[in-house]
């Protein structure tokens, strides 16, 4: 009788060893964001998403985006083996870093064109002189309409009519 043998086992993959400049950049993000944190009284670990999101915009100044995103993720990776948590996944966190590398691309998109020195209207003349504008006069609102008031935050609490006490 044949015995069926098992399937051939796969030898595991090992994740690439990290060289020292990448656990160096990884501490040293670390310990720039627990720096951070001690000089605002906010506590690195655990963190709070919102200290992780303003942290992220706090660094949109100093760093390009890519380099921003590699310093969350060193940071996410140490918090994440120091406490069981992961601030990084919260909706905040994401956000925060949706928002920042949409202004990267904007901001890169108007480096790369090229800036105008004049209009476009001022160097490619069609020979005919446009007509001056009439000016407009603008007509005042009629007294009945009433403008539309915005919700906000107010500076006081609402006045509420306190009731009388029967005696």
């Amino acid at each position: 009788m044949k015995r069926f043998s098992s399937p051939k086992k796969r030898p595991r993959k090992r994740p690439a060893a990290k060289s020292t400049a990448a656990k160096s950049a990884e501490e040293k993000a670390w310990a720039d964001f627990v720096s951070w944190c001690k000089a605002r009284n906010l506590t690195a670990v655990p963190t709070n998403p919102w200290t992780l999101a303003t942290y992220a915009r706090w660094c949109e100044p100093h760093q390009r985006y890519p380099a921003l995103a590699k310093t969350i993720k060193a940071i996410a990776k140490i918090h994440t083996s120091k406490s069981r948590k992961r601030p990084e996944r919260h909706p905040m966190v994401t956000r925060t870093l949706r928002l920042i590398e949409t202004r990267a691309r904007t901001k890169k998109k108007t480096k790369d064109a090229p800036a105008a020195l004049f209009p476009e209207d001022d160097i490619i003349g069609t020979g005919k002189p446009e007509a001056p504008k009439k000016n407009t006069i603008k007509k005042k609102p009629s007294p009945t309409t009433k403008k539309k008031t915005l919700k906000g935050l107010s500076a006081g609490p609402k006045l509420i009519s306190k009731r009388k006490l029967k005696d």
